[in-house]
């Protein structure tokens, strides 16, 4: 696994301390949980044009959920995608090798997985998000983990960014 087949995903709170890595992350960057983004992910060596710095993560929340900050960066001579995307008091940035073809949506997601990322991009929790598809939370629970597994994320909150990223959640917000 590396960043041909699932991006990198960091997870950092508003002061900028990462709080979660998918593996691909820590591959390429080491170990960042607990250290400050800026230092993580802009501490990638033979990077070219990143926008880390102390205070990006807060900007990228203050800006909000329809201001995701998109970068073209250079990564060891190979062009990048970077995207941080504002996820309640999180910012979630995803980082991805360019020319990378995107997985399908009806080879990824099923449709009841679709309408719960739909879901929890909206904020629902597990209990609204069973009554209101009248399922079980366990269910619920159980194709949260699925996604989570498919996107190679550890969190909901990379869960949702990867899903506005590769195209899933375009028509919510």
């Amino acid at each position: 696994m590396d960043l041909e087949t699932v991006p990198a995903v960091v997870v950092a709170t508003r002061d900028g301390t990462v709080v979660s890595q998918n593996t691909p992350a820590r591959r390429l960057m080491g170990e960042g949980t607990g250290k400050p983004c800026w230092e993580v992910v802009g501490g990638l060596g033979n990077a070219e044009a990143l926008p880390c710095g102390q205070g990006c993560v807060n900007w990228v929340i203050t800006r909000g959920p329809n201001q995701t900050q998109h970068t073209d960066i250079k990564l060891a001579g190979r062009r990048h995608h970077l995207t941080c995307i504002p996820v309640d008091e999180l910012a979630v940035c995803t980082l991805r090798a360019e020319g990378e073809q995107q997985p399908k949506k009806w080879e990824v997601l099923t449709a009841r997985e679709q309408e719960i990322l739909e879901l929890l991009a909206a904020g629902e929790i597990t209990s609204s998000m069973a009554e209101r598809l009248e399922i079980r939370e366990s269910t619920v629970r159980t194709h949260v983990e699925k996604m989570r597994d498919k996107f190679g994320v550890s969190t909901r909150a990379a869960l949702v960014a990867l899903g506005f990223r590769l195209g899933y959640l375009d028509n919510v917000g």
